[in-house]
């Protein structure tokens, strides 16, 4: 399958498009005009794969993929899915997925605090610790669902501790090992802290 992925170098775009890689899609991608050092990094990872390209490709997606609700106009005809942060203006569209406070390698952060949604949140927060979920199976979990049967409308991911009730065919509740992986990612920060300022 092919999709498209919009904002591919962005921080999520990135996690997509490897997840959507790791299971042997073909991706095509697009980004801004001009990347940051972060995103230029990124490309690096992903920009080689044989089975990615940058642009728009003369084909039919499976899907084309957005990040918060920045669809490019020129691609039409296509099945859309939007991907946003669940937030109270948070709009209500036709195919969409709702994510948590997510974490993960090249997360915008700082040594002591997340920064989501347009707010810096400390991850020691209570916030964080009850809601936040590791980007990587949230990303492999999407590209479970972009490449199912295409009845697909709106999904919403939640930690296992927080999920409402599971007849919710809509709500994904998922585990993670939040000391473990916040040590990590620690690491990774010190390691690659040139890249997140």
């Amino acid at each position: 399958m092919h999709f498209l992925v919009s904002q591919c170098y962005s921080w999520e775009g990135y996690h997509l498009v490897q997840a959507l890689l790791e299971d042997g899609h073909e991706v095509s991608g697009l980004h801004g005009q001009s990347l940051t050092d972060k995103e230029s990094h990124l490309s690096m990872y992903i920009g080689r794969h044989a089975m990615f390209r940058e642009g728009i490709q003369d084909t039919d997606y499976k899907a084309y993929v957005s990040f918060f609700g920045t669809a490019d106009k020129r691609v039409e005809n296509q099945s859309c899915v939007d991907i946003s942060y669940a937030a109270e203006n948070t709009s209500e569209l036709e195919k969409q997925i709702l994510l948590p406070i997510l974490y993960g390698e090249w997360m915008p952060r700082d040594e002591e605090a997340i920064q989501w949604n347009n707010k810096r949140i400390l991850f020691d927060d209570e916030y964080f610790h009850k809601n936040a979920l590791p980007i990587k199976p949230v990303m492999q979990t999407i590209s479970k669902l972009l490449s199912g049967d295409g009845s697909m409308t709106n999904y919403r991911f939640y930690t296992k501790e927080v999920c409402p009730e599971q007849e919710d065919q809509a709500a994904i509740a998922l585990t993670r090992n939040l000391k473990d992986d916040l040590s990590a990612l620690h690491k990774h920060y010190a390691q690659f802290r040139f890249f997140y300022e």
